[in-house]
C-alpha cells in the first residue's frame, strides 16, 4: 500500500558531503534529493529549490529538490491506459484527473549503501498497488564528487510475469534562470497533455513570471543550465533519455526533466502516434538511464 505521508525528518535523511558541496537525500520521502548546495567563490548556491518541509502528504509533495519518475514520466490522460488491447485504470492523485509522475516518488525507499560520497536506494512495487498491475523494482544510485559533480543512475526491472509499459525520468526543480538545449521536435499540448509532434526551432528557454511547459523529443541529451551570475551546470544523460520536459511555474523554479518518453506516451502510441518513446519491458528486463550534472566554471 502507498504510504499516506512522506518523512523527511533529519533522522530519516542521508547527507552526502564532498568538500564545499552538500546533498541531502530522503529515502522515506520518495527517494528524493531534498537539497544540493555548494559554497562557491562568490557565495552560497542552492542548485535546486530546497525542500524545507519535514513531512507532507504523499500526494502533495513540495515543489523542490529532485526525484525519480517511474514506472512512467509525467501524465497519463484521465488515469486510463490503452495497453495490449485493454483499457486499464490507474489511480489518479486525489483531486486530480490524470495519473502523474509514477509511483516511485510517493514510496518509501530502502537504503542499500550510504557514505559521504554515494547513496544507493531501492524500492519494490507490488503488483496492483495504486492501480498499477505489474510488479517492478527500481534502484537509484546517487554520487557526489569532490568537484561538485552530481550523478544519478536509475535501473527499472520488470519483476512481473507479463510485459509492462515502462518509462523513466528525473524531475529537478532548478533555481536557474535559463536552459539551452537542442531538440528536433516540440509536442503540441493541451492542459499539460501532449498531442502530436511538430518541428522545433527554439534552443533557449527562460524562466519568466508566467507559467509554461514544453515537451521536446529528438533531444541530444545535453543541456546548459544558466544562472544570472556565477557558474552554471552542464547536464549530460546516458541511456535512452531522448525526451525533455521544460516547465516554469510563475517564476518560482525552472524544471529540466530528462525522460525516456513523452507525456501520455502509452495512449498516444495506442492511437498510432509515432515517436512517443514508449518502451515495453519483458519479464526480467531492465531499463537503465543516468544523468550527470557538472558545475561549469
Amino acid at each position: 500500500m502507498m504510504p499516506e505521508r512522506m518523512d523527511a525528518t533529519p533522522q530519516r535523511c542521508l547527507t552526502l558531503t564532498q568538500g564545499p558541496h552538500r546533498l541531502r537525500v530522503g529515502p522515506a520521502a520518495g527517494g528524493r534529493i531534498l537539497s544540493w548546495t555548494s559554497t562557491l567563490p562568490d557565495g552560497h548556491r542552492d542548485w535546486l529549490t530546497p525542500i524545507q518541509a519535514q513531512e507532507w502528504p504523499a500526494h502533495e509533495w513540495p515543489k523542490g529538490g529532485l526525484f525519480p519518475l517511474a514506472p512512467f514520466s509525467n501524465r497519463i490522460r484521465n488515469a486510463s491506459m490503452n495497453w495490449a488491447g485493454r483499457t486499464m485504470r490507474i489511480n489518479p492523485l486525489p483531486g486530480q484527473a490524470h495519473a502523474l509522475h509514477g509511483q516511485a516518488q510517493r514510496m518509501i525507499w530502502d537504503v542499500l549503501e550510504a557514505t559521504d560520497e554515494q547513496a544507493i536506494l531501492s524500492v519494490r512495487h507490488p503488483a496492483g498497488d495504486d492501480g498499477w498491475p505489474w510488479l517492478w523494482s527500481l534502484q537509484q544510485t546517487i554520487r557526489l564528487s569532490a568537484d561538485g559533480q552530481l550523478d544519478i543512475a536509475l535501473a527499472l526491472t520488470n519483476e512481473d510475469t507479463q510485459p509492462m509499459p515502462a518509462g523513466l525520468g528525473l524531475h529537478p526543480y532548478f533555481t536557474a534562470d535559463s536552459v539551452h538545449a537542442f531538440a528536433s521536435k516540440d509536442w503540441a499540448h493541451e492542459q499539460e497533455l501532449a498531442l502530436f509532434p511538430r518541428p522545433n526551432r527554439q534552443t533557449r528557454w527562460q524562466r519568466t513570471d508566467s507559467t509554461w511547459t514544453s515537451f521536446l523529443s529528438g533531444w541530444t541529451g545535453h543541456a546548459e543550465i544558466a544562472w544570472p551570475t556565477g557558474p552554471g551546470l552542464h547536464l549530460q544523460t546516458r541511456g535512452p533519455l531522448g525526451h525533455l520536459v521544460l516547465h516554469c511555474n510563475a517564476g518560482r523554479y525552472l524544471c529540466v526533466e530528462p525522460a525516456t518518453h513523452v507525456c501520455d506516451a502509452v495512449n498516444l502510441a495506442a492511437a498510432g502516434i509515432q515517436g512517443t518513446g514508449l518502451r515495453t519491458l519483458m519479464p526480467g528486463d531492465t531499463l537503465a538511464v543516468g544523468m550527470t550534472l557538472s558545475i561549469q566554471t
